[in-house]
């Protein structure tokens, strides 16, 4: 929701009905998780998950835009 807060009350109800939808969302919250930890270390500046995560996130964000989109919410 801090990435769509203008679409929260679009997100709880999409998260409310939609199985698939929750699962795209725990997914954001796991990649979002594994991408603080690596940020985290010491030696984040030589990781290249950091890069892959962030890659991740950007698609799982697109997707979870394109079902607002479908339920005529706009980010």
């Amino acid at each position: 929701m801090t990435r769509f807060p203008a679409a929260a009350a679009a997100l709880l109800r999409l998260a409310g009905k939609d199985p698939r939808f929750r699962e795209i969302c725990e997914e954001y919250g796991l990649a979002q998780q594994s991408l603080a930890r690596f940020e985290a270390r010491p030696d984040a500046a030589q990781r290249p998950e950091i890069g892959d995560y962030r890659v991740l996130i950007a698609e799982i964000e697109d997707e979870i835009g394109r079902f607002l989109k479908a339920a005529g919410q706009s980010r």
